[in-house]
């Protein structure tokens, strides 16, 4: 090679690293692509079509509602309508029970004040900010009803009504600051009477600078007298908003014609479908004013409350579910309010309130006496809040209802030279999609918790969300094996990442060997650590496989061994939390922004501290706008592998919304942009697995992991309830939390929680020693170490097994708490179990259950 030749070389090699550190750089700063949001958004965000006629009320050949017209009737329900409050009113044709909007004798309550009474009237309140962070709430009754400010129209099958909340009247502004004198005789004076004509001429004063031009004297207007003939004057005339507008413009005059109060429109439509109430509002028709911009909507919070002399309960989806019972005396604890789907993670506050359980259905109910009605929120539950209270605090009645977060909320922390101030923040852009609440509505052996759980699921099935399972006689067994986990370590000071083997492909071989010679042969295995340097993998965009738990055919192989006997291997990946800053993930781009607009950066919870454990290794969240993307890359190389099943770490479990300026996503736009992913994997991957699925993933999975067996045992709660289950029993196979891991490591006391849960056993486990797991982000898993605990997990599978191998394609009918401690569930086909949590035994219809024990179909197990 000649000189000249070697030049070239080192030239061209030069030129492609430049170019290679150039496209990194760009790929640095604009991040990987993005999808449009707005696509996400659901389309059905136009307002039903109101008709021109006035309202037509319907002969009513029932008995009625008094004080109410009837306006809508379908087989089974009717509904009428209030003129003068605008309440509505639900009758049920097949029970004869009547559902109010809100309470009937509520001006009668001697607890409720003046401000309750109005609320108790509302069917809407909203929480609005203004340009200072400052909180005002507005209860539709008194700044929208009690003035008249409100019109109805007909809707297909319902109503639909139309509030101005707030003062709306300019005042003087009214009136125009600034006029020529040519078009007060022209657009005023003209057209008034002799006196009147001089009265209002008299107001209006020439400026200095230019005579032709009048200006409005201020001094003598602002008296309300005078204000008030002054523009009746005006009024009279036809002085109309637009001519308003005008003169302002002509004249230089900015903000005119604007009120500088709240005041806000918002419609409500009420329609019957399917035997049901439907509640819409549409949120892409509200109008704000001025600097004024609402936080939330609580929507019929009073709907179908109870008196005092209520007997029964209130349903919340709190983990499992929970019960909150009528009246319960606890007006000395906070009232029930929990984030659907969780909260937002997005939220930049180290220090927390309470670490929960999720709320993982958009669902709550009421029950009183024989009767009872049950809400899905089924538009908006991303942006959804669940609200419930007992009677006795502010007023006097139990009542539970969905509150919608149209914005997100943050603090800022201001600094000066003495001291640190504290602003709310509101996003700017709202979100424009509909919300959506329909009630059901329940009698007699149905007006219960188990029926609100059969109804809802009988919604899910005819929506294609739950599949029946085939018929089946072995319960899975589901183990979590932690494979490859990162830590950190030090060489001469100098601080590095390595990845620690905790589990090798052929030692997990060798636990499934093991199980299926002890007769568990469905053994469900979701492995963590795989790619990307352990557990805390890099960005998902390339599937790099770990090479220190072993090789791509001891992986199949591994994948081969466990579908032998019915099993499956599901490979664990996380999609929303990015643990590195690499070059397929750039935070300033890819991460989603807070309300502050800094990028999502959050390190793990640690409860003993009760906030944000800074010592621990942060991670960030990915904005849903690049999700798919990410999905997609996934994808693409991991199907190369050719394995049958993935397990999804956090794509069912988090929502998280983004508020970056060029690119608003608010949780309910996120729901949608994952359940399409979700439906993507599930096309490539027919066996998926998800952890702690929210039910807008529950149509995807066919196995759940980390299904809540709790509550967060909020202290105005009085019982959990086994709902989450009830609803999806049958349909697909899941477990709770590891049995090992779990803070109650009593396995008998976890066998029965099974037991009633219907849920198969699942262990979390290492085979090397968990004490290797000291000084990482893992060291919560201190008690994995496989061979202590492999031989009692088999005994207490084939316990479980011998209870629900045949039970796994049934629906649970009925869940029931015969006293504390003691409960029965009872199955399609009419296997029942009973389960005493009690060291006593005791004796339920001539049955005697053991303490910690179970019978089944009368006869000891």
């Amino acid at each position: 090679m000649n000189k000249r030749q070697r030049l070239y070389t080192v030239l061209a090699g030069g030129t492609a690293v430049i170019m290679i550190a150039a496209g990194l750089l760009y790929i640095n700063n604009r991040g990987v692509p993005a999808v449009e949001a707005a696509a996400y958004l659901d389309t059905t965000t136009r307002a039903m079509p109101v008709t021109e006629d006035p309202l037509q009320f319907l002969s009513d050949s029932s008995q009625g509602v008094p004080g109410m017209q009837l306006v809508a009737e379908d087989q089974r329900l009717a509904l009428y309508y209030n003129e003068e409050t605008t309440e509505i009113a639900v009758r049920d044709g097949k029970s004869g029970e009547i559902w109010y909007s809100n309470p009937k004798e509520r001006a009668e309550d001697g607890l409720a004040s003046a401000y309750e009474k109005e609320v108790l009237s509302s069917q809407l309140n909203v929480s609005f900010r203004d340009s200072m962070g400052t909180l005002e709430n507005f209860p539709n009754f008194s700044s929208s009803i009690s003035n008249k400010q409100f019109t109805v129209g007909q809707i297909d099958q319902g109503i639909r009504v139309n509030y101005t909340l707030g003062d709306t009247s300019l005042g003087i502004d009214a009136l125009p600051k600034l006029i020529s004198k040519q078009r007060l005789e022209e657009k005023v004076l003209s057209k008034l009477d002799a006196t009147v004509a001089r009265y209002t001429s008299a107001r209006y004063y020439p400026t200095k600078n230019n005579p032709d031009i009048l200006e409005r004297l201020d001094g003598q207007i602002s008296k309300q007298l005078v204000l008030n003939k002054m523009l009746g004057a005006f009024e009279t005339a036809g002085y109309t908003v637009d001519d308003l507008a005008f003169d302002n413009q002509e004249n230089g005059v900015e903000g005119g014609g604007v009120s500088d109060k709240p005041s806000f429109v918002i419609s409500v439509e009420y329609r019957l479908e399917q035997g049901a109430l439907v509640v819409t509002v549409p949120l892409s028709q509200i109008e704000e004013s001025g600097q004024y911009r609402i936080r939330n909507i609580d929507l019929l919070a009073y709907f179908g409350a109870a008196d005092t002399k209520g007997e029964g309960y209130m349903l919340v989806p709190d983990g499992s579910g929970s019960l909150i019972h009528l009246n319960n005396g606890k007006t000395q604890e906070e009232q029930y309010v929990q984030r659907v789907y969780g909260a937002d993670p997005n939220d930049n506050s180290l220090s927390r309130p309470q670490v929960s359980e999720s709320a993982y259905m958009p669902v709550f109910g009421l029950k009183n006496g024989e009767k009872a009605w049950f809400a899905v929120i089924e538009k908006g539950d991303g942006i959804a809040s669940i609200s419930a209270d007992i009677g006795g605090r502010q007023n006097s009645y139990n009542h539970v209802h969905a509150t919608f977060s149209l914005r997100g909320e943050d603090e800022l922390e201001m600094y000066t030279s003495q001291k640190m101030q504290e602003i709310q923040l509101l996003s700017d852009e709202p979100f424009r999609g509909d919300i959506q609440v329909r009630y059901h509505f329940l009698h007699g052996e149905d007006a219960s918790y188990s029926g609100m759980a059969r109804l809802y699921q009988q919604q899910l099935i005819e929506q294609d969300v739950l599949q029946p399972l085939s018929e089946q006689t072995e319960l899975p067994f589901y183990v979590d094996v932690l494979g490859a986990v990162d830590k950190k370590a030090s060489f001469l000071s100098v601080p590095y990442r390595t990845t620690l083997a905790m589990t090798t492909y052929e030692q997990a071989t060798e636990m499934a060997a093991k199980l299926q010679q002890e007769g568990v042969n469905r053994v469900q295995m979701r492995y963590q650590g795989w790619f990307g340097g352990g557990i805390s993998h890099h960005t998902p965009t390339r599937v790099k496989l770990d090479s220190e738990v072993g090789s791509r055919s001891e992986l199949q192989a591994l994948s081969a061994k466990l579908e032998q006997s019915g099993g499956a291997l599901f490979p664990d990946v996380a999609f929303q939390h990015m643990y590195h800053d690499d070059l397929r993930f750039a935070p300033s781009s890819d991460a989603a922004r807070f309300v502050t607009k800094e990028t999502a950066e959050l390190y793990p919870y640690n409860p003993a501290l009760n906030r944000m454990d800074q010592s621990k290794d942060s991670y960030y969240l990915l904005s849903a706008a690049k999700l798919p993307y990410v999905v997609n890359e996934f994808a693409d190389k991991f199907n190369k592998l050719g394995l049958g099943g993935l397990s999804l770490r956090d794509l069912g479990q988090v929502l998280t919304s983004d508020y970056r300026d060029s690119r608003v996503i608010h949780r309910e736009t996120a729901k949608n942009i994952v359940k399409e992913q979700l439906g993507k994997l599930e096309q490539s991957y027919p066996n998926l697995m998800v952890s702690a699925a929210n039910s807008y993933a529950w149509g995807s999975a066919q196995h759940v992991v980390n299904v809540p067996a709790g509550s967060s045992r909020f202290n105005i709660t009085d019982e959990e309830v086994p709902f989450y289950a009830m609803v999806i029993h049958g349909y697909m196979n899941y477990a709770a939390s590891p049995m090992n891991t779990s803070g109650d490591q009593d396995l008998r006391k976890q066998l029965l929680r099974s037991l009633e849960h219907g849920a198969a056993p699942y262990f979390q486990w290492t085979y090397e020693p968990s004490s290797r797991l000291k000084l990482t982000n893992y060291d919560s898993a201190y008690a994995t170490e496989y061979a202590y605990w492999v031989d009692d997990a088999v005994a207490l599978y084939k316990q479980a097994n011998e209870v629900l191998g045949n039970l796994a394609n049934k629906q649970i009918l009925k869940h029931e708490r015969i006293q504390d401690g003691v409960v029965r569930i009872t199955y399609t086909g009419g296997t029942s179990i009973l389960v005493n949590y009690n060291a006593d035994a005791v004796t339920v219809d001539g049955t005697t259950v053991g303490g910690t024990d179970y019978v089944v179909g009368g006869m000891n197990r």
